[in-house]
């Protein structure tokens, strides 16, 4: 209903604003010819600074920001003439009309209920930075490890490659295999349990009597009842128990009673003497093994492959910790770039307005090329301030580096304030026993438990594939008891009861024996074999190569740490000098002793000395992480634990 009271005024209030503009551009065009030439009381008086459209944000100084829209270079000018200020008449109802249009078409409210000043929205170069969240290292870790069931890496790309992203369920996801995990090694061991029921009727006849059994037609009642047990142990033998119970009842002559039960109990074992045998072959390849284990793995293989599965994890996280910290400083960095180029705009803006007013009095110094260069120099930092905060090409803005940040935390990406780093780099020296790390690094970096764990693995499947050269060599035994009777329990006579006779023991039956078998040339035995030992001699040269890499990324580490600190100091100097520089060349400007170039020049100079301070600061508070990361110390130092479950582990950040 607003929006439409607004369309039906806009006529009039055009009309209004057109009579009264009109009036007073002809009373100035009126004054114009009295106002062309400056007096000599304006001359000799100081102009009135212009305020700049990039004044220092609310992050730098309390000061309150001007509209961009205002023009640094605006001043009153006498020549202006009726046309001029008609075409700014025009261009000032085309602004309204277009707004008009812009609220017919979004209204007030937005999709959520929340008006558009309210909804958070993505920042931009055009946006100084303001409503800051100051952030500790000890909250970013904090809020971190609990808002991060998906490990986010900056170097991941989780949209294209979803299977290459870490979670907290990877760890009891592997353990949980059914194929390959420690559970699935274990069930091979597990007794199986067989049972069954079966009951036929049979009609038959027979063209020979000797075939039916003395009749020509054969009627029966057959029924069938068996349970067994079977047992696979870890030395290898297999053990079954069996039970059988069944039912007849014919009519062939030849029978002792019409219907009979017949019950057997037997037990049954085969132990492998050579090929197959032993609880260490069996731990590391499984029962039913063959050469190369493609289709099963032992309990050891299993359980190694699971530590191997929870160390990847630990690296995950000990990245993503490194990472934390690199976009904590980084956004540190950023912020520091920031204030440095405001400040220098600012005295940029001082210098122009400083050569303006003297090109106003028609002083010396204040000549048109010298204006143009100190007002070019000012508009060079409002664009270096716009890159600082926003990013360009090849280098990421304040803006950029904040959500970089969001992201890693588990925040929302977009919000009403602004993460702001409040810790303080670190600044003093770091000195570093170099045997000492590189001894700990040796013995801590989870790359190398890593391979250590996969060289045992191939050791492992190096002493099991020894085994299959042995020949196959199994003893066997058997026992069994029968029982038969004409019912299945019960008194009597002799076959009265088959649990009778069964339980008379007059029926036993036992069998003992060898079998061999081996084959000729035992190629496939000799070729796992040596495909075992090549495998061993591989991962033992990767793992000593990986212990070379870690002595030469601490050593890197180890000079880093100094390199950057005295890169530190020199910038620490190279500032206070630029700063004395310029303190020096503010005052000789205004005395006229040097040109604008010099003054201009200090400025830049500062400036690329306070970035390269801002950039050695964050370098040397990296380093100092990586001395922890090489070293694999950095998730004890910084206080994270792992604790492992069997629904998935859980970061915990033991907060200093």
């Amino acid at each position: 209903m607003r929006l439409n009271t607004q369309t039906e005024t806009t006529g009039h209030a055009r009309a209004v604003i057109a009579f009264v503009m009109l009036g007073s551009v002809i009373a100035i065009a009126g004054c114009a010819s009295n106002r062309n030439a400056p007096t000599d009381t304006l001359a000799q008086s100081e102009p009135q600074q212009q305020r700049s459209p990039f004044m220092p944000a609310s992050f730098l100084q309390n000061t309150p920001l001007i509209s961009e829209n205002q023009s640094p270079y605006q001043r009153d000018d006498p020549s202006r003439t009726a046309d001029s200020l008609i075409d700014e008449l025009e261009d000032a109802l085309q602004l309204a009309d277009v707004n008009q249009q812009k609220e017919r078409q979004i209204g007030d409210v937005g999709l959520s209920g929340q008006t558009y000043s309210e909804v958070a929205q993505p920042r931009n170069a055009t946006e100084l930075p303001e409503n800051f969240r100051d952030l500790t290292e000890s909250e970013m870790l904090s809020i971190a490890m609990a808002n991060s069931p998906v490990l986010r890496p900056l170097g991941i790309r989780i949209l294209e490659n979803p299977d290459a992203a870490t979670t907290l369920l990877d760890p009891a996801i592997a353990q949980s295999d059914p194929f390959f995990g420690p559970d699935a090694a274990l069930s091979a061991f597990d007794s199986q349990l067989s049972a069954g029921l079966n009951t036929q009727n049979n009609d038959r006849v027979f063209n020979n009597t000797i075939l039916g059994g003395d009749v020509q037609e054969l009627t029966q009642d057959f029924s069938t009842a068996n349970a067994g047990l079977r047992k696979q142990t870890i030395s290898g033998a297999t053990i079954n128990l069996g039970a059988l119970h069944q039912y007849d009842n014919n009519n062939r002559d030849g029978n002792r009673f019409r219907n009979y039960w017949e019950t057997q109990y037997e037990a049954s074992i085969r132990q492998p003497l050579l090929q197959g045998a032993g609880r260490d072959f069996n731990l590391i390849a499984g029962p039913n093994a063959r050469p190369g284990f493609n289709f099963s793995n032992g309990i050891v293989i299993a359980r190694l492959n699971v530590k191997m599965t929870e160390t990847d994890f630990e690296i995950e996280v000990r990245d993503f910790v490194r990472d934390l910290y690199t976009a904590y400083w980084g956004l540190q960095q950023q912020y520091e770039n920031a204030r440095n180029i405001h400040v220098a705009k600012d005295l940029a803006y001082q210098t122009w307005q400083s050569v303006l007013a003297r090109r106003q009095a028609k002083l010396t110094g204040g000549e048109a090329n010298k204006e143009a260069q100190a007002r070019a120099r000012y508009y060079g930092f409002v664009r270096q301030l716009q890159t600082a905060l926003g990013g360009d090409a090849g280098q990421t803005g304040l803006y950029v580096s904040e959500r970089n940040l969001r992201r890693l935390m588990g925040l929302p990406i977009v919000d009403h304030q602004l993460l702001r780093p409040i810790d303080e780099a670190p600044t003093v020296r770091f000195r570093f026993d170099f045997d000492n790390l590189a001894s700990r690094a040796i013995g801590q970096r989870a790359e190398l438990t890593r391979q250590s764990l996969r060289v045992q693995q191939e050791e492992q499947r190096l002493i099991a594939s020894k085994n299959f050269l042995l020949p196959q060599l199994d003893m066997i035994g058997r026992y069994r008891m029968r029982g038969f009777g004409d019912d299945l329990t019960g008194g009597g006579e002799r076959f009265a009861s088959a649990y009778k006779d069964l339980f008379s023991l007059d029926h036993q039956e036992w069998e003992f024996g060898v079998e061999m078998g081996v084959a000729a040339g035992r190629r496939q035995a000799h070729a796992a074999v040596r495909n075992a030992s090549l495998q061993v001699r591989r991962e033992r040269s990767v793992l000593i190569e990986q212990q070379r890499t870690v002595r030469h990324q601490v050593a890197d580490a180890h000079a880093e740490v100094a390199s950057s600190y005295a890169a530190l100091e020199a910038s620490m100097a190279q500032v206070d000098a630029a700063s004395e520089r310029l303190r020096a060349s503010q005052v000789q400007f205004k005395a006229d002793k040097i040109q604008i170039e010099f003054l201009l020049e200090a400025q830049e100079e500062l400036l690329r000395a306070q970035t390269q301070l801002a950039g050695d600061v964050a370098r040397y508070a990296i380093s100092l992480v990586n001395i922890g990361t090489v070293g694999g110390s950095l998730l004890d130092d910084v206080g994270i634990h792992i604790h492992r479950g069997c629904c998935g582990n859980q970061l915990i950040y033991a907060g200093q």
